[in-house]
Formats: structure tokens, C-alpha cells, sequence
């Protein structure tokens, strides 16, 4: 599907292409044209390789420019992909990937903006998936555990001091009995037109559905439904049935239909 990733990496990637998340497919990328640049090759686009290391750059267009990417390779395999061949908004990242054989993947953004302050990438073998037309005022991203990934659905919203965390930091035990009280790192998967308020913290997440809204400085952990708002410490659902638009004063057809809706409201 994309040449230099590993088989094992395009199973992972095909399962996510699931239309609550995206409307990428297979069949997307049969009519593109890739070129595969080294991180020096791929420096006049804007990727800036530090400290060492390397990494395999695949783009649509080798003659678009990317935005500023700073990049830092702990191991060996890994790769980053941008359908830039329509870009024309700004991307901006800092990014270190400590293991091997890691994946970044960013569709088409259109002429949003993206801002990935701090994407840390822990282990081996783990996945950053990035959907059409989301963007991102400031995210930063910390994933530990081996083939562990975070998925940001299509036409995502997230705002500034956005934090995404898919573990609970450090062990934390019961004194009396030694039991683990903390959860293992978990896949974070963030469906299509979801927004994510200023200031929120995704902890140990496993999915926010599609068309919800996080409050701001909310902390989420677990699951969050399709098409409510959850706001608060911990976060709870406040309201159901809502969703949102890009737009101040409506949403379109077409968010509306992302999102399982009618394309007009039935009143």
C-alpha cells in the first residue's frame, strides 16, 4: 500500500481504515505517486534531522514543501508519510521516536494547520496516524508500549495545550497487597470530527466517538460516546445528542453526514 513500511506496519495501518475514522482506503492510494527520500533528501521540504539517527521521508509531491519538522531517531525502520501533494496550510513538529520501525502517517491537511508541539514516541514499533483535514492549534503526544498507536480521525479539531497520554505515567501500587493499580498503555483512537477543547488531557484513552466534543481542561480517560460533550475532572457526559461545526454559526451537510446525521436537521 506505501512503499518502506514493513507488512506488519500496512496490516496495522489497513485496520484503521475504518469509515468512523477516515475516508482513506485502500484503493486511495492506488493513483498516487510516491517518491522515498532520505532525511538529508528530505531536508529542503523541511525536515530537520537532530542528535543522529535516521529515518525514510515518503511523500506524494517531492517539490511541495512540508512546513518545519524537527526529528529525532532513537533505532532503526522508521518512517514518516505525508500525502502533501494538495498542501497548503502549515505544519509545524517535534518529534523523537526512540524505537525502531515507528510510523508516522498524515493524510491530505488541505489548508488547516497543524502544530504538534512535542510527538514522543517510546517504544518500537508504534504508529501516529493523522486523518484528512484535522487539524491541530497545539498537541502534544506521549505513547509508551511496543506497537502501541494513536489515530486522529478526519477533520479533527483540537485546540491549544492539548495533551494525549495513553498510559498513566509511572506504576502506581496498592502498599498493603502490591497489586498494579494503574492500566497498561492502550491504543488511542480519536474518530472523525472530534474537537478537543483547550487545555484537555486525554490519560489512558481508548476512543472519543465520532462528533464529541472534550471540554476545556477536561481529563479523559476510558471511552468517550459518539456525539455528546464531556466536560469536567474527571470527565463525564454533560449533554448528548450535539455535535459541532467549523463554522461560528452552523454545521454543513457534510459534517453532519460524517458524523452518522442527516444531512439536515429533521425539525
Amino acid at each position: 500500500m506505501i512503499p518502506g513500511i514493513s507488512s506488519a506496519m500496512e496490516a496495522r495501518l489497513r485496520q484503521l481504515l475504518d469509515a468512523r475514522l477516515t475516508d482513506t482506503t485502500e484503493e486511495t492510494f492506488h493513483d498516487r505517486q510516491y517518491s522515498l527520500l532520505s532525511a538529508e533528501e528530505a531536508r529542503p521540504l523541511g525536515v530537520e534531522l537532530i542528535g543522529g539517527g535516521d529515518i525514510m521521508v515518503v511523500v506524494t509531491d517531492p517539490d511541495r514543501r512540508l512546513g518545519h519538522i524537527r526529528v529525532q531517531t532513537g533505532g532503526p525502520g522508521s518512517v514518516m508519510f505525508f500525502d502533501n501533494r494538495n498542501w497548503s496550510g502549515g505544519f509545524q513538529a517535534s518529534i523523537r521516536i526512540l524505537g525502531h520501525d515507528g510510523l508516522l502517517f498524515f493524510n491530505d491537511i488541505g489548508d488547516r494547520f497543524v502544530a504538534l508541539t512535542e510527538v514522543f514516541m517510546r517504544s518500537a514499533e508504534q504508529m501516529l496516524y493523522w486523518g484528512i483535514g484535522a487539524s491541530a492549534v497545539g498537541l502534544s503526544v506521549e505513547l509508551e508500549g511496543t506497537g502501541r498507536s494513536l489515530a486522529v480521525g478526519d477533520d479533527a479539531l483540537i485546540s491549544a495545550g492539548v495533551w494525549v497520554r495513553n498510559y498513566d505515567m509511572h506504576a502506581m501500587h496498592d502498599l498493603r497487597s502490591g497489586t498494579l493499580l494503574t492500566r497498561p498503555p492502550v491504543d488511542t483512537l480519536l474518530e472523525r470530527h472530534v474537537w478537543l477543547g483547550q487545555d484537555a488531557l486525554l490519560l489512558n484513552t481508548e476512543r472519543v466517538g465520532m462528533g464529541a466534543i472534550v471540554g476545556a481542561r477536561a481529563l479523559v480517560k476510558g471511552h468517550v460516546p459518539p456525539r455528546v460533550v464531556v466536560a469536567g475532572v474527571p470527565a463525564r457526559v454533560v449533554r448528548e445528542g450535539v455535535s459541532w461545526g467549523r463554522d461560528t454559526y452552523g454545521m454543513t451537510p457534510a459534517e453532519r453526514i460524517a458524523i452518522g446525521m442527516p444531512e439536515t436537521p429533521e425539525g
